[in-house]
């Protein structure tokens, strides 16, 4: 049944503007932008601004939910949670773990996927799930930030396969990102054989100089996981991670809170790198939706106060923004529309971790996820996933 929604002005990644338009939608995929001709149903946006789903490839939970340690059912409360604040599309991330745990995580990943694509007559499972994102295990004690080090492993090619192969089982999921710390042992051998699997690489969590990590580049790494968060900094005689990061033609995530990275670093940020190599994250853990107070997080006690999350010591441990409250605080910090700083937050990351064919813009063929934004085109008025709504 071909679903119309008229009367709204929907979101043109290319051109990064609003335009007066109807959106056509097809068993859960977009079929037509403009023309509303042969549909079943109607549905009157009523002026409304459509944009894009939002895509978050680095989440650790979310309404108390943790990725790293939950079962199927589990992954699809967390998906919807996601779902209700906008977040459409996310790639399940896990922390540093044992091994047997992180091989759960991914099982619980899989077959929530396997749900999700064999659900039947419009039933709702959440957020659409991208694929894997292994952020811990494979990266610095001196830069491990709130991972337990006890759970920190070598780099091991093998390993790292094995579990890209175990995401794989089924055929539900073709994506997974790995963060390594480049200037371990065996830190070339490990990026080239994940690249040749098909993995994303992302360096981070690392102690890197500016020199490996231009080698990490040159062995197949893409990006820089949280900029500036857990990695070598920025000298004028030790360009360190950040320096490779802000000189090279690679992508970079950056934690959309203002807390990780203050506002005038953003805009520096913004003006560095290219309009298509920047990337919004949360980084957000499970508390992320509830009130302040008290949280065990991978094990730790984390105190959440004044939107912001910390470790008893003080360290800032992720974030519980959503990838809405990340939109909207970098349109305020860079003082930009919400039409330039959309990008950023939906087909940027879905770029990323390849997933641009099919979420991340309007576009025929992709999925039909989409919010519809009040007048102020801050304020999401409702949530669309695979044309259904569900907020």
């Amino acid at each position: 049944m071909k679903k119309a929604f008229i009367n709204a002005k929907i979101y043109n990644t290319a051109d990064e503007c609003f335009a007066d338009g109807a959106l056509v939608v097809e068993d859960g995929v977009i079929v037509s932008v403009g023309d509303a001709a042969d549909a079943d149903e109607v549905i009157d946006c009523g002026g409304a601004y459509m944009m894009p789903g939002l895509v978050d490839i680095h989440t650790h939970g979310r309404g108390g939910i943790e990725s790293t340690e939950v079962d199927r059912e589990g992954c699809i409360d967390m998906a919807k949670a996601y779902a209700k604040a906008g977040t459409t599309s996310f790639m399940s991330t896990l922390m540093s773990a044992p091994y047997e745990t992180l091989l759960a995580g991914i099982d619980a990943a899989v077959e929530a996927k396997a749900m999700q694509d064999n659900a039947k007559g419009g039933e709702y499972l959440g957020a659409n799930i991208l694929g894997i994102h292994l952020e811990g295990r494979y990266i610095s004690e001196v830069r491990k930030g709130a991972h337990d080090p006890r759970y920190l492993a070598p780099l091991d090619a093998d390993e790292l396969t094995a579990l890209v192969e175990r995401s794989r089982e089924g055929g539900h999921f073709k994506r997974f990102l790995v963060i390594c710390a480049p200037e371990l042992d065996g830190g070339e051998a490990f990026i080239k054989r994940a690249a040749s699997i098909g993995a994303t690489v992302t360096i981070g969590h690392s102690d890197a100089s500016y020199d490996q990590c231009m080698a990490a580049l040159e062995w197949g790494a893409v990006s820089f996981t949280h900029l500036f968060n857990a990695m070598s900094s920025l000298t004028h005689r030790a360009p360190g991670c950040v320096g490779a990061a802000l000189s090279s033609d690679c992508f970079v995530e950056l934690i959309g809170d203002g807390r990780h990275v203050l506002p005038p670093v953003v805009r520096i940020v913004k003006q560095a790198k290219a309009k298509d190599k920047l990337v919004l994250i949360t980084d957000s853990v499970p508390p992320a939706g509830l009130p302040d107070g008290e949280y065990i997080v991978g094990g730790t006690v984390t105190v959440c106060r004044d939107g912001a999350v910390y470790l008893p010591n003080g360290v800032l441990n992720g974030s519980i923004i959503s990838m809405h409250d990340a939109l909207l605080n970098f349109a305020k910090f860079n003082e930009i529309s919400i039409e330039e700083a959309i990008p950023y937050a939906t087909i940027n990351p879905a770029r990323l971790v390849g997933a641009d064919d099919e979420v991340g813009s309007l576009e025929v063929g992709k999925r039909a996820d989409f919010l519809l934004l009040a007048e102020d085109k801050a304020s999401i008025r409702s949530v669309y996933v695979c044309g259904c709504e569900v907020r």
